[in-house]
């Protein structure tokens, strides 16, 4: 509404300029008026200035004396044309702005069903997630996480893809989907790796991968952790915090097709974080890298998405506001046995979950 009466104040800045300042003509910029609106205001407001420019210029004749002049048939005819060419802008404009709103609505619905909803707590783990993408028009870009629960545990999977914009999101989608079938189909979590690198390979182009980190978690504590290309997980264990040695790394998903799990283990109480590259190879102005040991006790001491929030919030404060990298953060943590009261993550203390869920659906 303020811009909508700046203009028409303007209109009548013009129009003052013309009545007091002798020797000069402002007729034919009245036009300007309507042609700015055009590509600011709406139809209405256009149409409105476009009729009170021409009006004006038509008035002028009462200060300018030259009704019967060519000149001013001139001005006033310059004036209605470009009324009217700011009106088919403002047209134009209005639709077009329309139809990307329906885009935007579309590819909003189809980017959200790529983020996994996981659940808050299943079968004695609680869980957080968060996922920041450097695209401020996209929600999600290149990296992905995922959990499952199945007869035999959970299973979890964080991944970065090469590359930005929609192949990386299409190679997001192929990596979720063979992720989620070979986690209910194979018992070995070496199986469903290769299943995903399998899908990699048949999908992405000649210089394409994903490195991605599995992590199998057995009812016992038991972790089976696979390490295609990607950081280790970080294992939070009562004020101690130390990355989870990877005994045989493989290349990245699309490169390689055999792996090899490392067995590790967690107790009750303990949190696992895993993240994407876009965490610890964040930089400063100075280009100094981001130190994620130097928020490990924040790790431990709140619910779990209080921890991502102030992970998230001093990745921010050290970047300055503008991530230059997607950033997929997945945090588990192993509960108490079913039947005692724990505190889930964001949430009251409840009774600890006693069965499977299957859990993974996109929203």
């Amino acid at each position: 509404m303020a811009a909508d009466g700046g203009l028409l104040g303007l209109l009548g800045l013009l129009v003052a300029a013309d009545v007091v300042i002798p020797g000069i003509d402002l007729t034919g910029f009245y036009g300007l008026v309507p042609l700015l609106a055009s590509a600011t205001s709406s139809t209405l407001v256009t149409v409105v200035a476009g009729f009170a420019a021409v009006a004006a210029a038509v008035a002028s004749d009462a200060w300018d004396r030259w009704f019967d002049t060519g000149q001013h048939v001139a001005a006033g005819v310059l004036v209605a044309v470009q009324g009217a060419v700011a009106i088919y802008v403002a047209v134009t404009r209005r639709r077009r702005e329309r139809e990307l709103g329906r885009a935007r609505a579309v590819a909003e619905v189809a980017q959200r069903a790529l983020l996994p909803v996981v659940p808050a707590a299943v079968d004695g783990i609680a869980f957080a997630a968060r996922y920041l993408s450097a695209t401020a028009e996209t929600l999600v870009g290149g990296d992905l996480y995922e959990v499952v629960t199945v007869s035999g545990g959970t299973r979890m999977i964080i991944g970065d893809v090469k590359g930005k914009g929609l192949p990386a999101v299409r190679l997001t989608t192929v990596v979720l989907g063979a992720f989620r079938e070979g986690a209910v189909h194979y018992p070995e979590i070496e199986r469903v790796a290769a299943a995903c690198a399998r899908a990699v390979s048949r999908e992405a182009g000649a210089e394409d991968f994903v490195t991605a980190l599995l992590v199998d978690i057995e009812p016992d504590g038991t972790l089976r952790m696979i390490s295609a290309g990607h950081p280790p997980p970080i294992l939070l264990s009562g004020d101690s915090a130390r990355p989870l040695a990877i005994i045989e790394p493989s290349p990245p998903l699309g490169i390689a097709e055999d792996f090899t799990a490392t067995i590790s283990s967690w107790g009750l109480g303990d949190r696992l974080l895993l993240f994407t590259d876009g965490l610890i190879e964040a930089r400063d102005s100075n280009r100094t890298f981001f130190s994620l040991e130097d928020h490990f006790s924040e790790l431990a001491a709140a619910t779990l998405d209080t921890v991502l929030d102030a992970l998230v919030a001093h990745l921010h404060g050290h970047v300055g506001g503008n991530l230059h990298d997607d950033l997929a953060l997945l945090i588990a943590e192993r509960l108490p046995a079913p039947g005692r009261m724990i505190a889930v993550s964001g949430g009251p203390p409840v009774s600890a979950p006693e069965s499977a869920i299957s859990v993974g659906q996109g929203e």
